[in-house]
């Protein structure tokens, strides 16, 4: 009687110690929680996105493709822009320990546009201002700041902006457009943007973000010195696609004896360009002023419309 007593008493303290730690639950091994990752330092997220270009290089047809021939005035290479810089000190810091020639485009409202500026001056580097202009996309305009050049406004305003971008980016030698879709394709704007850069004596590099862009005609006909974009070198910063842009470049200047490649401060763009830029191409590669064409002294200024 004493053991079947027992037996029971164990029986119901086993079911009750059971249900306090959640039944079959109680047996099973612990599932440790997923350890959220440290975020990622991602550096397209600190600067105000690329616009991705409307038409591919490849697409352009001989009529949409006004870059200036080469001619005994101008060297033959690869130029290299650095946009969207100003955010990113030690990225550009890496940029110029690479030593090897490029032009440094400053965003003007960027945290660090005059250190920047500063910092690629004292290294023998070109300074661009990498001066926002409207997009016509959508999902960009949200992402425009006061430094932006937007389509309705009139003369004086162009001019304030830029004269404004043109005092937080000191050293400026040359200007191209940050976005500026929209922009790009109106002439009117265009004009007034190239009117300062002719009383600054500054050169016009047109970032090609839209295949009906009027800018590099609009600074040709202001008689500065002036090129366009043919490469993207990182609309994908993955490895393989880093290196078709660069195949492309490589294509281009074996074709037509010059190419102009927009690249940015990414940390796998810095990488592709420290370990895949070979000694050929770094031989081939030169001062975006020596790929512009010659200036135009014959024409006069532009009408200030």
């Amino acid at each position: 009687m004493y053991a079947l007593l027992s037996g029971l008493l164990t029986v119901l303290l086993l079911t009750l110690w059971l249900a306090g730690n959640g039944g079959d639950e109680a047996v099973r091994k612990p599932v440790a929680a997923p350890q959220a990752k440290a975020p990622a330092v991602v550096f397209e997220e600190a600067v105000p996105e690329v616009e991705v270009p409307v038409a591919p290089e490849e697409e352009a047809t001989p009529e949409q493709d006004s870059s200036p021939a080469t001619s005994p005035e101008k060297h033959r290479g690869i130029a290299l822009i650095l946009d969207d810089v100003g955010y990113d000190l030690p990225a550009l810091k890496r940029a110029i320990a690479l030593k090897i020639p490029m032009a440094i485009a400053i965003l003007p409202e960027s945290p660090h546009a005059a250190e920047a500026a500063e910092l690629a001056h004292k290294a023998g580097y070109t300074v661009m201002l990498h001066m926002p202009m409207e997009p016509g996309n959508p999902r960009y305009s949200k992402q425009m700041d006061n430094a932006f050049i937007r389509v309705g406004m009139n003369r004086e305003d162009v001019r304030r902006k830029m004269h404004d971008a043109l005092i937080r980016v000191p050293y400026v030698q040359g200007v191209n457009n940050h976005m500026g879709s929209r922009l790009t394709a109106l002439e009117q704007p265009m004009r007034w943007v190239m009117e300062v850069c002719r009383e600054q004596k500054l050169f016009f590099v047109d970032s090609r973000t839209n295949k009906d862009s009027v800018a590099a005609s609009m600074a040709e006909q202001a008689g500065l010195r002036w090129g366009q974009r043919q490469v993207f070198l990182d609309d994908s910063v993955e490895p393989d696609l880093l290196m078709k842009s660069w195949l492309k470049a490589r294509k281009r200047l074996a074709s037509s004896g010059m190419v102009i490649v927009i690249g940015h401060p990414h940390r796998e763009t810095l990488d592709f360009l420290e370990h895949q830029v070979n000694a050929s191409d770094r031989e081939a590669m030169v001062q975006i002023g020596s790929l512009l064409s010659p200036m135009q002294h014959t024409l006069g200024h532009p009408s200030g419309g």
